[in-house]
């Protein structure tokens, strides 16, 4: 084929007969179609826009090409699509001249990256995943940055989770987000995807309309707004709080919100709401990601639901946990947390406190680590610890119980964020919620030990870090969750790469069909795993439990595996995005 100037010479007229189509490849991944219609001849991709079939293929009647796979029809000559959910089709301008078929392809760039995020608005509402799939594959394609795509997903969030979703539904939904966003930056490719996709599926649903939200009349002062929302929140008057935190950002209070918000939601009351704390760190992340223009209604709405969520009566133990948190808290306030500074402490005595059946001893071991001037951070560090040991070693021929450990850890891990956000005194009223949290989930069966000692275990016995990710993954998705803990402890105790290791684990979790269940952890295990390798003594480095991450990650992604994934529906989506027909797919 010759080319000049943007033409492309791809074939000559005879080659297409009257009433005939014809395919002419024009590069590696990508087939233009040719259509004969009365003397006249019209060029289109040959990719159906909506699943890839070659619309060679299909039939034209009066100027309409529909696709015979779908049923998918379009404007021959200008290529509008008459459904939803589906692209327009890409036309081409066609001249015959010295003795042969010319198709003006232009250069090549890019330029429906307004048509492609209309089709991702469309999947969303619509929750058709390979309509999600397919926009994400064909904006990463052409060059549209991750955050571009999930900020039209958050502005569709903001409406669909203010009219159809409640505190608990809602906040699942901004941790997957939030979590898919962040786990897909730390890869390439259909992992890059797959995690992208996640997110978006975990956002779709119906936005229906609803009346705006407006701010309080002024004057306003935020003195009155924190008065009003503490109040609310006690009564739990989540709509009340809704308006209120609308005034605030309306009035430019931003920066005192998320303090606020933290502080209702480490109160005595909320202890049996764990996962606030770890939504509200979600939440706090999608604002520092893209700001309080794009995310204002999603925050306002869904944090309300949060603080001003309903409370039944407590049971008997949780009213003297109450009682025994509201004791101790008016100390923990006034605490002066410059003098936090230790990271030596005796940690055995706390894990021992906390897991010890008795929530006065737990509550009193925290304090006691405080005024100690044991760091906040250091503390925090435990619990995640903790957790993630107890996740490596529960017991897993009945129940493990991952979806509670997996609260635990997570729980304990967004408290590095109300630290950040709400102070330190936030961030230790947190552990009071985390160390009820692990009282509430007394019933799992796991032996008391030191933090300190590390896990014994065997060699791994291979040549390279290659040979050791493939045999762990392999022992990932043959379900071999008795001997995947020795062989990650195996890899860890050589000198292979620890990062490539999670990474490869983490992949292994992106492609089953459990992968929305550990998304939030996995994306909270990387972040652990970077502080315990950060130097840092307070955040984890060196510390003898930090194997444990990686080794409760793999038993719990190993354990609940269903050994089916969506790997089909994702490598089309990226060959869809290349421009391969589904037969050319197929065949390969």
């Amino acid at each position: 084929m010759t080319s000049e100037h943007g033409w492309m010479r791809v074939c000559s007229p005879s080659d297409i007969p009257i009433g005939e189509s014809h395919a002419v490849k024009i590069d590696a991944g990508r087939s233009i179609a040719l259509f004969n219609q009365n003397g006249k001849i019209f060029a289109t991709d040959n990719q159906c826009p909506h699943m890839g079939y070659p619309l060679t293929r299909g039939v034209v009647n009066g100027g309409v090409l529909t696709c015979d796979w779908h049923g998918r029809s379009f404007d021959l000559e200008g290529g509008g699509c008459f459904n939803y959910e589906c692209d327009d089709l890409e036309t081409f301008v066609v001249e015959i001249r010295e003795g042969g078929v010319w198709v003006e392809l232009g250069d090549g760039t890019y330029k429906r990256k307004d048509q492609h995020l209309r089709l991702l608005w469309e999947g969303l509402l619509s929750r058709d995943s390979w309509t999600i799939s397919k926009a994400i594959a064909l904006l990463l394609s052409g060059g549209v940055s991750e955050n571009n795509i999930v900020e039209l997903i958050l502005r569709h969030l903001g409406r669909h989770i203010a009219t159809s979703r409640g505190a608990e539904e809602g906040g699942e939904i901004i941790s997957l987000l939030i979590s898919g966003l962040k786990v897909g930056k730390r890869y390439e490719g259909e992992d890059r995807l797959m995690a992208l996709s996640l997110a978006g599926r975990a956002a779709s649903g119906s936005a229906s309309d609803r009346l705006d939200v407006i701010a309080l009349p002024p004057p306003v002062t935020w003195v009155q707004l924190e008065g009003w929302i503490r109040e609310f929140s006690r009564n739990m008057q989540d709509g009340r709080i809704e308006r209120c935190l609308y005034t605030a950002r309306e009035n430019n209070y931003e920066d005192k919100i998320f303090k606020l918000l933290y502080e209702c939601a480490v109160a005595p009351h909320y202890s049996g709401f764990p996962r606030n704390l770890t939504y509200l760190s979600d939440l706090a992340e999608v604002v520092n990601e893209f700001g309080w223009v794009d995310s204002s209604e999603l925050v306002c709405n869904l944090a309300a639901k949060m603080i001003g969520q309903g409370r039944a009566e407590p049971e008997s133990l949780h009213r003297e946990a109450l009682r025994l948190m509201a004791d101790l808290l008016p100390d923990i306030e006034s605490h002066n947390y410059e003098l936090n500074t230790k990271t030596d402490f005796n940690e055995r005595a706390l894990v021992e406190a906390i897991l010890s059946v008795n929530i006065d001893r737990a509550f009193k071991s925290i304090s006691e680590a405080i005024h100690d001037g044991v760091s906040i951070q250091r503390l925090i560090t435990s619990f995640v610890l903790l957790a993630a040991d107890r996740m490596a070693r529960t017991p897993v021929d009945v129940d493990a119980g991952w979806g509670a450990l997996s609260t635990e850890f997570n729980l304990a891990a967004s408290l590095r964020i109300a630290y950040k956000y709400g102070g330190p005194s936030v961030a230790a009223k947190g552990l009071f919620h985390a160390a009820w949290l692990t009282f509430s989930n007394r019933w799992i069966n796991i032996p008391l030990r030191d933090l300190q000692d590390p896990l014994s275990h065997g060699e791994l016995t291979v040549s390279n870090a290659e040979q050791g990710t493939d045999q762990i993954v392999n022992s990932i998705r043959s379900l071999n969750v008795h001997g995947v803990t020795d062989e990650v402890l195996g890899y860890l105790g050589t000198d292979f790469s620890s990062n490539s290791l999670l990474k490869e684990i983490g992949g292994a979790v992106l492609w089953d069909d459990t992968n929305l269940q550990l998304l939030s952890t996995l994306r909270a295990i990387f972040d652990e795993w970077d502080h315990v390798n950060s130097g840092d003594v307070a955040l984890g480095d060196g510390h003898p439990a930090r194997h444990q991450l990686l080794v409760g990650l793999a038993r719990y992604a190993t354990d609940v595996r269903l050994n089916k994934n969506s790997m089909a529906s994702i490598n089309t989506a990226m060959r869809f995005s290349e421009g391969r027909t589904t037969v050319e797919v197929f065949d390969t």
